[in-house]
């Protein structure tokens, strides 16, 4: 017996796999992970879906497998030993049902060693789900120009790009020509950005002014050459490709790990990725042998680095960090650029294309919506457009064939209609302004051929941005004509993002009612920092009912101990607490919504913000254009205290159980119709003001409605007047709930306002929730 168990000792430690089972790590995914996707019983958006899995420490590759039986008896498609922990096939499924699964090999000290394979998973390919393969790594490398330019555009659209310009777009070939006769008699300074001194104060003046700065330095000297190499595509002078060559020659000269360097400023490393691929591949021709081999090798450097830290932070797996939602693409430009002058490049493409098809855009939803909000939405997708154009010049994609890029355009449209004056929710969004989304939303509708985005440009008075972009761009759409959304609803959801639009009037802004909501499935996280359950309410295209604070810089106190906080918000605390901060733990849903040209509903779930909150259900019902009920629910675990908080440009007034206020726009009255006995008290004041070298004169007034009484369940009724309209309420209670008549100019709506649901009639609508 002794002599059997020795000799399976040492059979286990000469064959561990054989005698003990190597599982693949399928732990579930944790908040701010991407998640196995398709998750069991998805019915698929994309066809085929993105597959995503939990990456293994010290897996070398991995197998998936996929099948129309849960046996696998019958492969209909796999992937072998794949580099990364999520792969797109190249062919799309017919309708059915399918099963996947996957399996890792694993260095184990000298040998590698493979998992049994993982849970099986099914999903369905429904009649709608969008046909979108992912080409395979050889048809993209036969679409790449064996010469250049390999960006943006071929040398065969060279002849269109010029004809247009001369018959439709002479003010646009005039400005490419005039920016690069400026370069020519006024180069930029091609020294190397300077260093952050040591002992400086992080996030200080000299330090934001280096940082910031030094990306400004970047982009005036990679743009600027990217611009001069536009401009020989043109017109076929050669000063300018020759001295787009000497730009990025000088840029050879700095140290790629100094201050340009993705780890020390990913800021200022960026436009020096993609930018310089740009003007090198339009400079192609003047550059020389020698020449050639610094910049690769320049090139190769700052794609490694990039490269290094996006599989260091698993993007794959964790893709919710900004910048990596950018600097993906960027490296995309330098894999084409460079595709054959180092093998690196493959597996570069080869990425940039597994997280285009399998982890992006992840702050999105099927209906346009965007997490982090209008301004950072307007940011990221301008850039990722860039990306577009040689998607679909060099590689023939069209990424709006994609639901959400065929619907994002409409998200600025509805939440921030012409002559707006506020961007709702989001970093930066309080102060964003229909007139700067304009030329994002002349892009985006060009790139679509998109005509009510187009309009949207045109009903602001703007135009896509100038310079080689701008003309690209204005090429594609020089055929499209703007048509205004007459035949749109006035109000929209975008339920993946939590996001609703309540408008009066989606064509005009200076002549909107608006309330915005948002309670977001995608948490408190990233830029999408504000509370649960919170509202918006503008005037005329002008803020009233407000996201209080304005960021002076990311991660300032003023930024993460105020705006963070959900008491910047228009919403509710518990015993003065508010919901989760910055986190996607801290999840709300928007549960109902109905629209129509009397009335609005949207009804939202956000419990799951808080520690120790069971229930907070927010139900709006907006009386367009006089009124707007918001019925509050609130049920927590031991007796509390509820706060609830208004946000506003300007003072109020406090009355009885009441607020007036008074501005610009108009005017508001504000009844808490429940419970009685609030006390009401307001500040200018904040917790932790903004720095003062930022210079804000924000004018906001922060009011707190306190229900001092301790109790579980409390309940908040509201009624928002517009404009001092006259009207009559009247409620009484029953068994059903309360029962609430509303009486505004021309028009009566009932409600009957239960515990688990609720009705709306009146102004030719009867809905029950």
């Amino acid at each position: 017996m002794r002599r059997f168990l020795f000799v399976l000792i040492l059979a286990a430690l000469a064959f561990p796999q054989s005698l003990f089972a190597l599982e693949p790590d399928e732990t579930p995914a944790r908040p701010g992970e991407w998640g196995f996707r398709p998750s069991a019983g998805e019915t698929v958006t994309m066809n085929p879906p993105g597959f995503s899995w939990r990456p293994m420490k010290g897996a070398t590759g991995y197998d998936l497998q996929v099948s129309d039986g849960s046996d696998f008896q019958s492969i209909v498609y796999e992937k072998s030993d794949h580099p990364f922990s999520a792969h797109c096939p190249s062919t799309a499924f017919e309708v059915g049902t399918y099963y996947w699964r996957y399996r890792v090999h694993v260095k184990d000290d000298e040998k590698t060693v493979t998992t049994d394979w993982s849970s099986v998973r099914s999903f369905e390919v429904g009649p709608d789900s969008v046909p979108f393969p992912c080409p395979t790594n050889e048809e993209l490398a036969a679409k790449i120009p064996e010469g250049h330019p390999r960006l943006m555009f071929r040398q065969s659209d060279l002849p269109h790009l010029r004809e247009v310009g001369n018959t439709k777009m002479p003010n646009r070939w005039k400005d490419v020509i005039d920016q690069a006769n400026k370069r020519l008699e006024n180069p930029p300074d091609t020294t190397e950005p300077p260093m952050y001194p040591e002992g400086i104060e992080i996030k200080g003046d000299e330090w934001k002014e280096i940082w910031w700065g030094n990306r400004g330095r970047v982009i005036a000297v990679a743009d600027g050459a990217a611009t001069l190499a536009f401009a020989y595509n043109l017109t076929g002078e050669e000063k300018y490709g020759k001295a787009a060559r000497d730009l990025i020659m000088a840029m050879t000269e700095w140290n790629t790990d100094g201050s340009t360097n993705y780890r020390y400023n990913d800021e200022a490393a960026m436009p020096a990725m993609y930018m310089t691929s740009r003007a090198y591949t339009w400079a192609y021709p003047f550059f020389s042998e020698e020449d050639r081999k610094a910049v690769t090798q320049m090139m190769f450097e700052r794609g490694r680095d990039c490269y290094d830290h996006l599989r260091s932070r698993r993007h794959l797996w964790n893709p919710y960090a900004s910048h990596s939602n950018r600097a993906w693409h960027f490296l995309g430009e330098i894999a084409v650029t460079f595709y054959g002058e180092f093998p690196e490049a493959e597996e570069w493409l080869e990425y940039a294309m597994t997280v285009l098809y399998c982890a992006y855009p992840v702050w999105s939803d099927s209906d346009g919506g965007w997490h982090e909000g209008t301004a950072y939405w307007s940011s990221y997708v301008r850039r990722f457009l860039q990306w577009t154009l040689t998607l679909d010049a060099i590689f023939d994609i069209d990424i709006f064939e994609r639901p959400f890029f065929n619907k994002t355009g409409d998200f600025g449209m509805y939440v921030m209609p012409p002559g707006s004056k506020s961007g709702g929710f989001g970093d930066q969004g309080g102060h964003f302004t229909a007139k700067s989304l304009a030329p994002f939303m002349d892009l985006l509708g060009a790139s679509a051929k998109n005509p009510y985005w187009l309009w949207y440009a045109e009903a602001n008075d703007a135009e896509m941005e100038w310079g080689y972009l701008g003309y690209l761009f204005s090429a594609k759409s020089a055929s499209v004509e703007p048509k205004a959304p007459t035949d749109l609803p006035d109000s929209a959801v975008f339920r993946g993002v939590g996001v609703a639009a309540l408008n009066t009037n989606l064509l005009d802004g200076t002549d909107n009612h608006q309330v915005l909501f948002k309670s977001s499935p995608k948490g408190r996280q990233s830029h999408g920092y504000n509370a649960n359950n919170s509202f918006l309410l503008n005037l005329d295209g002008e803020k009233v009912l407000v996201r209080s604070g304005r960021r002076d810089i990311h991660g300032s106190p003023h930024h993460t101990e105020w705006m963070w906080n959900s008491k910047a918000d228009n919403s509710i605390l518990v015993n003065g607490e508010g919901q989760i901060r910055h986190s996607p733990d801290a999840t709300g849903e928007i549960v109902a919504f109905q629209t129509s040209d009397k009335v609005d509903v949207v009804v939202g779930e956000a419990a799951a913000s808080y520690r120790d909150l069971d229930r907070f259900t927010r139900r709006i019902v907006f009386l367009k254009p006089d009124a707007v009920l918001i019925h509050d629910i609130l049920e927590a675990a031991t007796p509390s205290t509820f706060q609830y908080n208004l946000h506003s440009v300007g003072p109020f007034e406090i009355g009885d159980n009441s607020l007036k206020w008074t501005g610009d726009p108009g005017s508001l009255s504000v009844n808490f119709l429940e419970p009685a006995g609030l006390v009401l008290d307001q500040t200018d004041e904040y917790d932790v003001p903004p720095h003062e070298w930022a210079h804000f004169n924000l004018n906001e007034w922060h009011m707190t409605a306190d229900a001092q009484e301790k109790v579980k369940h409390r309940e908040f009724l509201s009624l928002i007047v517009i404009n001092g309209v006259e009207g009559k309420v009247e409620m009484e209670r029953g068994s059903e709930g309360k029962k609430v008549s509303i009486t505004l100019p021309g028009s009566k709506f009932d409600l009957r306002l239960g515990d688990q649901d609720f009705s709306v009639s009146g102004g030719g609508i009867d809905w029950e929730f």
